[in-house]
C-alpha cells in the first residue's frame, strides 16, 4: 500500500482531471434528454449517518490515500445534476432513527423511531418494493449493514420493531429479487431462535444463495440472488482493506452493486435498487473518524459503479443522499492559524483497524504505557501520559469525568482523546436533526430540487414510474395520544 503514497501528488492531479472531462463529456452528450420522459429504472443511494461535512473530508481523505478525490465531489460539478436537501424529521421527534427515515421514502408516511412501516395505532402500511414489484419491476437490496436491518427493510418490509430481525428476514420473499450484504444468522437455521432454516426456503421459491466474494464477482447472472457475506454487519472498510482474509472472502460494496446492475439491468420492465453504505453510521456513533472515511470512500466506490450503469442509460434516475446525520463529524481548526489542520487529518491514513476492533486489542494491555503502545501501533497516533491513563482506567469500567454525558463510553473516550490529534471534534454519539444532502442525475432528476419532505420521495418516485398508491399518516396531533406505545430502540448496535 505504500506505493500508494510515493505517487500521490501525481496521481491528485490525473484523476480529478480526468474524472472531471469524464463527466463534462457525459453531460454534454447526454444533457437534457435526460430530465424528459418516463423513469424505467431508479437507483436510490444512501450513505447511512452522513454529515454534512463527511463527503467534503471524504474528498480530502482519498486524495490524501488513494491519489483521487471523491466521485461524488465530481458529480456535485456536473451541471446536469440537481441538488437538494432532505427533511428528514420522524412523527415523533426531530432526530430520527434509520427505521423511521427508510420507511418515510419507502412508505410517503412519517412514523415512531424504531418502527418499520407501520403507523403508531398500529395500521401497516404498503412498501414501495411491494407496489413495484406488483406493476413488473425487478427490486433489489444492497448494504453493508445486515440486509435486515433497518435501512434495507423500510423500502420492503412491514415491522412493529425494527429490532426484530428474524421476522424481517422471510418478508423480501418474492418481493425482493436481489438481495446483498450482511445478516446470516437471520436466515441460517443454526442460527435462528425459531431453527428456520430461511436460506434453503429462499433456494426452493428460486434464489440463488451466495455467501463468498467470489461468486458475487463471477460472471454468474441468476434471476433472484440471496447474498449473505457475513453473519452480522459486513466488516468496516478499514478493517476489511487490512485483512487479506476478508479482502478474499468479503465482497465491497461497490462490487455487490455491479453485481446487482447486471443483474437488474436487464429487466424487461425496468427495477428499483435500493444501496447502503450502512457503516457510515456505525463509525459515526463509535467517533470513529478513521472508519468513517474508509466507508464513506467505499461508498463513493459504488456511487462510481452506479453512474457507469445510468451514463448508458436514458431512462433511469440515480438519487444519492444520506438518511440523517450522526455525531455531527468536523476537522477543527488545528495549530496557530489553523495551520496544523491538514496535518492532523492526514494522521488517520496510519489507522489498521476500526474502532469495532480496537477494544479487543486494548483490553490486552496491563497498564498506561500498553495502551499507549497499542494505539501508536493500531492508530500510528502517540497519546500522552494522563490520556493512556484515563484509558486504562475506562478499559476496567473506571472512565474519568466526562460532562457530555453521550461520551461516558470507551468509545466516547476514544474519539475525544484522538481528536487531539486527528483533528475530528463530535457533538456526541448519536444522530442528529441535520437536513441531508440530495443530488439527482437523469429522468426526473428535478423532482429533487430544493428542501424535499422526506415523505415526499415515495410519491415522487411512484409518479415518475407511473404508478401511484396512497397510505395512510397521522399528524404529530394524532400520533400525541400513542406517545406511550412507541418502542424503545437501543442505540443501533455498533459497538
Amino acid at each position: 500500500m505504500n506505493d500508494r503514497y510515493t505517487r500521490r501528488e501525481v496521481l491528485r492531479l490525473g484523476f480529478a482531471g480526468a474524472a472531471g472531462l469524464a463527466l463534462n463529456k457525459l453531460a454534454s452528450a447526454q444533457s437534457r434528454r435526460r430530465s424528459q420522459g418516463r423513469v424505467k429504472n431508479i437507483i436510490f443511494m444512501v450513505s447511512d449517518g452522513m454529515s454534512a461535512a463527511v463527503p467534503s473530508l471524504a474528498d480530502e481523505f482519498g486524495k490524501l490515500v488513494r491519489g483521487k478525490g471523491s466521485f461524488w465531489y465530481q458529480l456535485l460539478q456536473n451541471p446536469e445534476a440537481t441538488l437538494g436537501f432532505f427533511d428528514m424529521a420522524s412523527l415523533n421527534s426531530l432526530v430520527t432513527d434509520s427505521a423511521s427515515a427508510s420507511s418515510s421514502w419507502g412508505s410517503g408516511s412519517r412514523i415512531f423511531n424504531g418502527q418499520i412501516n407501520v403507523l403508531p395505532d398500529g395500521t401497516r402500511l404498503t412498501p414501495i418494493a411491494q407496489i413495484v414489484k406488483q406493476a413488473g419491476k425487478k427490486v433489489g437490496l444492497v448494504t453493508t449493514t445486515r440486509i435486515t436491518h433497518a435501512t434495507p427493510a423500510g423500502f420492503a418490509a412491514v415491522q412493529p420493531r425494527r429490532d426484530d430481525e428474524d421476522d424481517i428476514a422471510p418478508q423480501y420473499l418474492n418481493v425482493v429479487d436481489v438481495l446483498m450484504g450482511g445478516g446470516l444468522r437471520h436466515y441460517a437455521a443454526n442460527r435462528r431462535k425459531d431453527g428456520k432454516d430461511l436460506i434453503k426456503t429462499y433456494q426452493d421459491a428460486g434464489y440463488t444463495f451466495w455467501n463468498t466474494r467470489a461468486q458475487a464477482i463471477s460472471a454468474a447472472r441468476p434471476e433472484k440472488v440471496l447474498g449473505l457475506f457475513y453473519d452480522s454487519h459486513v466488516p468496516y472498510t478499514v478493517d476489511h482493506i487490512n485483512s487479506d482474509e476478508l479482502r478474499r472472502n468479503v465482497p465491497t460494496l461497490a462490487e455487490m452493486t455491479r453485481k446487482a446492475l447486471e443483474i437488474l439491468g436487464d429487466a424487461p420492465n425496468g427495477f428499483l435498487l435500493q444501496v447502503e453504505g450502512g457503516r457510515v453510521d456505525h463509525a459515526a456513533h463509535g467517533n470513529d473518524a478513521a472508519g468513517i472515511m474508509w466507508d464513506q470512500l467505499a461508498f463513493d466506490d459504488a456511487v462510481e459503479v452506479a453512474y457507469e450503469f445510468f451514463a448508458k442509460r436514458n431512462d433511469t434516475l440515480l438519487i444519492i443522499t444520506s438518511d440523517h446525520g450522526n455525531s455531527n463529524p468536523g476537522l477543527n481548526g488545528m495549530g496557530g492559524e489553523y495551520e496544523a489542520s491538514n496535518k492532523a487529518m492526514a494522521m488517520l491514513q496510519y489507522a489498521k483497524c476500526s474502532f469495532e476492533e480496537l477494544p479487543n486489542k486494548l483490553r490486552s494491555a496491563s497498564n498506561a504505557d500498553d495502551v499507549r503502545a497499542v494505539i501508536k501501533d493500531q492508530l500510528g497516533i502517540e497519546i500522552n501520559g494522563e490520556e493512556a491513563n484515563a484509558l486504562a482506567g475506562a478499559l476496567r469500567g473506571n472512565l474519568p469525568p466526562i460532562w457530555n454525558r453521550q461520551h461516558r463510553n470507551l468509545q466516547g473516550l476514544l474519539g475525544q482523546i484522538l481528536s487531539n490529534y486527528n483533528g475530528y471534534g463530535w457533538t456526541g454519539t448519536s444522530h442528529t436533526a441535520d437536513y441531508t444532502w440530495i443530488t439527482a442525475l437523469g429522468v426526473g432528476r428535478e423532482e429533487f430540487h430544493g428542501l424535499v419532505r422526506n415523505t415526499d420521495a415515495f410519491y415522487k418516485m411512484l409518479k415518475l414510474f407511473g404508478l401511484s398508491h396512497k397510505n395512510p399518516s397521522m399528524t404529530p396531533e394524532e400520533a400525541r395520544r400513542y406517545m406511550s406505545l412507541a418502542p424503545r430502540i437501543r442505540t443501533e448496535d455498533w459497538a
